[in-house]
């Protein structure tokens, strides 16, 4: 008994690793907590928006969440499958070629699609002289949003092809051969077992992809389309109530996670088995040549709206655009973006390597419920945390440096909204390369920190990179967040190209938004390598 008690207290102690992971989790917290304590505010305009507006801004985000959901699941779902069971002429070539819309920020791609939208302005006249004005209404509106949801569909279905892409590759050869040999055609083993089995993976592509769209503020309001994410903006911004804004923040945070709940609940207890590494790995099916054409078009087409057509025209609009008396501009914008991205993705990572770190320490119930509420910033918009932030600034009055219109007010708002960025694989790639090492190091005498410096950072460090990377893209194409936080004086290039494109400066735009891009894709290639090389 005397050796469980002792077990059980070392289990629950409380050290330096505990403490400074519970404080970091309540700090990450404290926006959101925030929003909770603006709802019971007096709101000036609530009323009138409640009475007017809500609807719209609901309706809205509802139409663009299911319309690029869809639109998305055309693109991901063939190339992911085709890529995973296929051997074809550039399969190479297009399993990463299709990552490459994620460096392609949805407002830089609002900029290049709105020339779309002004092409066809005289199909729409001659509506409108033909049926009237309330026809070239209806069909001026379909027409935009359908080229908004379309662009956004190219630029975000990656984070559900790579989702799908993986399941795919994971599950056993030996049941989708049961299947054929049982009579199944190859659609119907795709509909009736391969697509079940990867629900999981569906479903975890489908909520980042909601997630995006709900945060997405550039290239709405670019179009025109009132989401909630706009309504916060104008509530704030135009309206001055600040009150009125967390209401509706509240509102989209509850939506999302009612939604996420939804689908736990209809999935119940089912179990999705994937197949193990004993089992005989996937074979690719050598696909005839008749139908390479077909195949070349169901995966080049995503990447050509995603990637290569924004791209493009971003490098034609270049040759067009200002010319050197903006350099220094960019450069400082460039520091700016980098600066900010580089920093936060850095602290960020360290933060998560610590924090996966104190949970093998101390793998208790509580500290373990408590990160994963830390972690939910990544499901809430850039728009409501940075709401969060604002209405946690003026309830505790802070400093200046940490008060909105800072430097450190945007840190804080990058910490409770990317920290799951980094924490999610880390801590799936400390769970799989350590195993019992750790132990077997304080066995013989080495403290909990020179644990992880001797044997943790060396097996990790691939991970650790890839996590910075991706943490170091998000915030690179960041708008909404920074726009609400920034500094007067303080611009990113991310700002320079949205405030450009709103003055009608579209080629001048180009610059900027090229190099987010470059800087971007850069940050894939890597993270392709390294994935690569863990993966052999």
């Amino acid at each position: 008994m005397r050796f469980g008690w002792a077990s059980i207290k070392t289990k629950y102690e409380v050290d330096s690793w505990s403490t400074s992971t519970f404080l970091f989790c309540i700090l990450v917290l404290s926006p959101v907590a925030a929003l909770m304590f603006g709802l019971f505010q007096p709101a000036e305009w609530w009323s009138h928006l409640s009475e007017t507006l809500l609807q719209g801004y609901i309706l809205q985000t509802v139409w663009l969440i299911m319309s690029v959901t869809g639109l998305s699941l055309l693109m991901a779902v063939p190339s992911a499958w085709l890529i995973s069971h296929f051997e074809f002429p550039g399969r190479k070539f297009f399993e990463w070629g299709m990552v490459l819309p994620l460096a392609v920020p949805t407002y830089v791609a609002a900029f290049v699609y709105m020339e779309f939208k002004e092409g066809l302005f005289p199909f729409l006249i001659h509506i409108r002289s033909t049926h009237g004005v309330d026809a070239y209404l209806w069909m001026e509106a379909f027409t935009r949003k359908g080229i908004l949801a379309l662009f956004m569909a190219g630029v975000l279905y990656p984070y559900l092809y790579l989702s799908l892409k993986a399941s795919f590759q994971r599950q056993q050869q030996e049941v989708l051969e049961a299947a054929s040999l049982l009579g199944r055609t190859p659609a119907s083993i795709f509909f009736t077992i391969a697509l079940p089995l990867a629900r999981p993976a569906l479903i975890a592509g489908i909520s980042l992809i909601i997630m995006e769209v709900v945060n997405d503020y550039g290239a709405v309001d670019f179009f025109g389309v009132p989401t909630l994410t706009v309504g916060i903006f104008r509530t704030w911004r135009d309206f001055g109530d600040l009150t009125s804004a967390v209401r509706l923040a509240t509102g989209l945070v509850a939506c999302i996670l009612i939604l996420l709940s939804l689908e736990h609940a209809h999935r119940g207890r089912a179990l999705y088995s994937e197949g193990s590494k004993q089992c005989r790995p996937l074979a690719k099916t050598l696909i005839r040549t008749r139908t390479v054409p077909f195949v070349w078009l169901a995966c080049g087409l995503p990447l050509l709206i995603g990637f290569v057509y924004p791209v493009l025209k971003l490098f034609l609009w270049l040759l067009d655009a200002t010319s050197g008396e903006e350099l220094q501009e960019l450069l400082n914008r460039m520091l700016n973006s980098l600066g900010l991205s580089l920093a936060t993705a850095a602290f960020l990572t360290v933060a998560a390597l610590l924090i996966t770190y104190t949970l093998r320490l101390h793998p208790i119930r509580p500290l373990r419920n408590l990160v994963s509420m830390a972690s939910i910033g990544y499901a809430i918009p850039g728009a409501v945390i940075a709401v969060g932030v604002m209405s946690w600034s003026r309830i505790l009055n802070l400093p200046a440096f940490l008060a909105t219109g800072s430097v450190g007010a945007i840190l804080i708002a990058y910490t409770a909204r990317f920290l799951a960025v980094p924490l999610q694989p880390i801590r799936a790639s400390m769970q799989r390369v350590c195993g019992n090492l750790d132990m077997a190091s304080r066995v013989l005498g080495h403290s909990a920190g020179s644990t992880l410096c001797r044997i943790n950072l060396p097996l990790l460090k691939g991970s650790l990179i890839s996590a910075m990377l991706l943490v170091f893209i998000d915030i690179l194409k960041e708008l909404p967040l920074t726009m609400i936080l920034r500094p007067a004086q303080f611009e990113t290039l991310a700002l320079l190209a949205f405030s450009r494109a709103k003055e009608d400066r579209l080629y001048d735009t180009a610059l900027p938004s090229l190099m987010i891009i470059l800087l971007a894709t850069v940050g894939l290639i890597v993270m392709n390598r390294l994935s690569n090389k863990t993966d052999s």
